[in-house]
């Protein structure tokens, strides 16, 4: 009599298990805490040896873990004071943002496309929401930016500031913190851009244009106020990745051929 086969699901081969750190479980076992009301964010965490009793971990494997979760900021030291939880992950969000476009896990152009979806959505929410505080926010940023048309890293402060401006006034805690977090991220390929803006005045007039469809309630001039801006950085962005691989290229063309060596 034939042998049965085996069902297909019968051969599948179980994934392997994936070890977890000392970090990632320092890391969950301080979530739980701060999930049941044990900590709160921005609260000290325990002494050391009570925190590592509390967690089941080692002095030593408990102070790795630490140091790996401040470098990650996702707590803080202060020294002399002891260790914290943080009280907010915009900052540290930020950052992991900039290392996946160090490590070109995500592209910048990758960054403005998310920008376009968001950004319009976001002003339109603004031109509903803004309250008088939250004008005079933007109406502030808005005037530093005319006051630094000859000053451009000034002007592109004042111009982040206007952004955050308007994603503060969508009242919506996971629209700012995303926002932030891009923005964040985006700095030096903004930085890169700047000797690119050949009229700054123009620049700040789309912005204003923004921030008056925004105090004037009309949610379909606000958008079409933010993409058009983001049409233009794009273009700008565009312009500067073209010119670096142009220079990429270049350099690669003036390397020295290697002749080796004949045996």
């Amino acid at each position: 009599m034939a042998a049965s086969r085996k069902p297909a699901y019968a051969r599948i081969q179980p994934l392997p298990v994936k070890r977890e750190t000392v970090m990632d479980n320092v890391a969950r076992r301080i979530e739980s805490l701060v999930r049941n009301g044990e900590l709160k964010p921005g609260s000290r965490l325990p002494p050391e040896p009570q925190l590592a009793a509390l967690l089941g971990v080692s002095r030593s494997s408990l102070r790795e873990a630490l140091k790996g979760l401040v470098f990650l900021g996702l707590i803080k030291a202060r020294p002399g004071h002891g260790t914290y939880i943080q009280a907010s992950l915009g900052r540290a969000a930020s950052r992991h943002f900039q290392w996946m476009l160090l490590l070109k896990e995500i592209k910048y152009l990758e960054l403005y496309e998310l920008r376009q979806i968001l950004e319009p959505a976001v002003a339109a929410l603004a031109a509903r929401r803004a309250t008088k505080s939250d004008l005079d926010s933007m109406e502030l940023a808005l005037r530093g930016m005319k006051a630094s048309l000859q000053q451009p890293e000034q002007f592109m402060v004042n111009e982040l500031a206007f952004h955050e401006g308007f994603a503060q006034a969508s009242s919506n805690v996971a629209i700012q913190t995303t926002m932030q977090m891009m923005y964040g991220a985006l700095a030096e390929g903004r930085k890169r851009v700047l000797p690119l803006i050949d009229d700054m005045l123009r620049n700040y007039q789309r912005h204003e244009r923004i921030f008056i469809a925004i105090q004037k309630r009309d949610v379909r001039r606000a958008r079409q106020a933010v993409i058009r801006d983001l049409q233009f950085a794009k273009a700008l962005l565009r312009k500067d990745l073209q010119a670096q691989e142009e220079l990429r290229a270049k350099l690669r063309r003036l390397e020295p051929v290697s002749l080796g060596t004949k045996s």
